[in-house]
């Protein structure tokens, strides 16, 4: 094929599709004439036909990421519209596209469970190696009265049936606190990521390290099992979302960094559909763990035993794996139509 030939037949079409594209983005779809809605739907289609062309007869990758991004823009703008159904787009993100975009993402999120690790590890000896240390690391109210003291306060009032959550309403009204403060801190993991990822990293090390730090205390005060069995149940979903919302925070953070996919705003554009559904995904998940944290973690022993409590959790963390990277997902949803994701097993551009 002649490249240059092929180039100056259809770059026509290339800049009519972007002027288009420029246009629905200032205003909206809905801001097309009818016969430009026709055109940009017909150019859409011809483009992704050229994009073809070039990814099987040429190896011209600046074209190729050219072409990607103007097909990737288009399809964004024109499949976006048609879910109009909120529950089944809620439901195709969940089944689907969140745990494909976790599966395509799978590098950045190794980075954030190994910073969550690494802040926890250094939290735990921190608190080990100078116990002072933990007034750093923990609110006040973990730090006015011992470990132990907290658990025997804690099954002294199970034992006379006054829960911190005795009633439906307090469980509700607990609950819909707890995941909406979770859901924040998600979001703000996320948006540091326009920090070049250093104010998601932070906020993901200190996390783990207070979470390293209030491990240390129960150990060496000896209740580290009922630490286990209150945090497991809602930790082993809770723990994943935060990761979930720097992984989309490191995704912002990687297109800053990148110059050879186009500028930050066309590299936002391809990555949008991505990061709804990781958003999308994580909310829906800290529902379930605001939930469980508002009640079922409340309760403690003589009431529910703290190896039943652990067993859950672990069941609970099993069946968020198993989801996520186990079960099968809609092909589609892997497809590099946004620039987002990729289909398992196919090389990778950058």
């Amino acid at each position: 094929m002649d490249l240059d030939h092929f180039i100056k037949e259809r770059r026509p079409r290339w800049h009519r599709l972007s002027v288009l594209l420029d246009q629905v983005d200032r205003r909206s779809l809905k801001s097309l004439a009818p016969p430009e809605a026709e055109e940009l739907f017909a150019l859409y289609r011809l483009v992704s036909s050229d994009l073809n062309l070039v990814q099987t007869r040429t190896g011209n990758p600046a074209l190729l990421d050219y072409l990607e991004s103007l097909v990737g823009r288009a399809f964004a703008n024109l499949e976006g519209p048609r879910e109009i159904h909120p529950l089944r787009a809620w439901w195709r993100i969940v089944r689907h596209r969140f745990p494909a975009a976790i599966r395509a993402e799978r590098k950045l999120f190794s980075i954030t469970f190994l910073t969550l690790a690494a802040g926890a590890i250094f939290g735990f000896l921190a608190t080990l190696l100078a116990p002072h240390t933990a007034e750093v690391f923990l609110p006040c109210e973990h730090l006015e009265r011992t470990p132990k003291e907290r658990v025997a306060k804690l099954e002294e009032l199970e034992r006379k049936g006054r829960t911190r959550v005795d009633t439906a309403e307090k469980h509700a009204a607990f609950s819909t606190f707890l995941f909406t403060r979770n859901i924040r801190m998600t979001i703000l993991a996320f948006a540091l990521g326009f920090t070049f990822g250093i104010g998601t990293v932070a906020v993901l090390f200190f996390n783990g390290a207070m979470l390293g730090s209030i491990a240390c205390q129960y150990w060496q005060e000896g209740v580290l099992t009922f630490f286990i069995a209150w945090v497991g149940p809602h930790g082993s979903i809770e723990l994943p979302c935060v990761l979930f919302g720097c992984t989309a925070g490191l995704m912002l953070a990687r297109a800053q960094f990148r110059r050879d996919a186009g500028t930050l705003r066309q590299q936002l554009r391809l990555l949008r559909p991505a990061l709804v559904d990781l958003l999308v995904g994580t909310a829906s998940l800290l529902v379930i763990a605001g939930t469980i944290e508002g009640g079922f973690s409340q309760v403690n022993e003589p009431t529910i035993p703290y190896a039943l409590k652990i067993a859950v959790a672990a069941a609970l963390f099993g069946a968020l794996l198993a989801y996520l990277f186990w079960m099968p997902v809609n092909p589609e949803s892997f497809k590099a139509k946004t620039g987002s994701y990729e289909k398992p097993g196919a090389p990778r551009r950058h």
